[in-house]
């Protein structure tokens, strides 16, 4: 319901939809990842894939903003559904706190919607989740490789620097949205700032990171985001699971590939986070990243970039609010060392 603390009637994330100029990769790079090809719009060349309580859109339809979109950013997310208890009443609230209104094209969409970071989309969706049956024809019989992922644990934004603070005030202005987090990261060779902005109903929780100051920001993976993406925009999107092991073993054998880490990472973990349940040869040999505190911990992997500079995570929580700050510099080591692979880094 719609309140003084949640006055968008924010549920949760309903959906994320993308454009590419290739869809048929982004097709094998999810059926990779577990989704299933659940279905296919009555009228418009749009795919619904799922994978536990995620969906995925995949827009194919021409001369949409969809397509106009992924022309200026490549393959890229386009835009986030968020469920609410009445759509027409969180659009008029977030209109009345000073978001763009997204004038309604039904060739391209038919739900009231804001602009967000990098003139993407946010609908407002309604949530019983009808409008999947009322618009998608749905496969009966999908076949589906499944990886043991579930929901959206959350997804970044990655803006100039000086925009981190304009695109925390949007969100606590228009949906009531708290920092619970900053963070000041700095690599051997590069660095961001970043704060954690969580939904009042506690189910949506977006990091915004900028570029750090100075000659550490230029290369940094923030900006090597900003320049190849052409813009701010969604970095990664960090997805859960119960089974941290089995599922990074069915990604991997399915030919998803991570940010490697070295071997050196697991010397000290026993020490560092004693209260780990997992074998820990097998985090070792999977290269899972593992951080707590006296309240539990996370296990957590990074993809490479494989959507243009998006990426995903996989994360793991036993009763830990965290964002792996222990593995800030291992996660930072290992992308500078793709960077470098890949020629951006020198």
């Amino acid at each position: 319901m719609h309140s003084k603390e949640n006055p968008t009637g924010l549920k949760g994330i309903d959906f994320i939809e993308y454009g590419s100029p290739e869809p048929q990769k982004l097709k094998q790079l999810w059926e990779s990842m577990g989704f299933v090809h659940k279905g296919q719009h009555k009228n418009k060349q749009v795919d619904l894939f799922l994978q536990g309580h995620t969906y995925f859109i995949l827009n194919r339809e021409k001369d949409t903003f969809a397509e106009n979109f992924y022309y200026q950013h490549g393959p890229s997310v386009c835009a986030l559904a968020f469920r609410v208890h009445s759509a027409k009443k969180a659009f008029e609230y977030a209109q009345a706190k000073g978001a763009k209104a997204v004038p309604i094209d039904k060739k391209s969409h038919s739900f009231p919607a804001i602009y967000g970071v990098g003139q993407s989309i946010i609908y407002f969706v309604e949530e019983d989740l009808s409008h999947f049956e009322k618009e998608f024809h749905f496969f009966e019989k999908a076949a589906c490789l499944k990886a043991g992922l579930l929901s959206v644990d959350h997804l970044t934004h990655n803006v100039p620097t000086g925009d981190m603070q304009k695109w925390c005030d949007f969100y606590q202005e228009v949906f009531n949205f708290t920092e619970r987090r900053y963070f000041d990261i700095q690599g051997t060779k590069t660095g961001l700032i970043s704060k954690v902005m969580r939904s009042p109903c506690h189910t949506v929780t977006i990091p915004i990171n900028e570029p750090a100051q100075g000659e550490k920001g230029k290369k940094s993976q923030i900006q090597e985001f900003l320049e190849e993406y052409k813009g701010s925009g969604i970095q990664h999107i960090a997805l859960t699971t119960q089974d941290m092991v089995s599922s990074v073993k069915k990604l991997r054998s399915f030919g998803i590939p991570f940010l490697d880490v070295p071997d050196t990472y697991y010397e000290d973990l026993p020490k560092r986070v004693p209260q780990i349940k997992e074998n820990l040869r097998d985090l070792q040999k999977n290269k899972i990243l593992a951080d707590g505190d006296e309240t539990g911990y996370l296990l957590q992997i990074f993809t490479k970039n494989v959507i243009g500079p998006v990426f995903y995570e996989v994360i793991h929580r036993h009763n830990h609010d965290g964002f792996g700050e222990g593995n800030f510099q291992a996660l930072f080591d290992a992308i500078e060392r793709d960077q470098m692979q890949r020629g951006f880094l020198r």
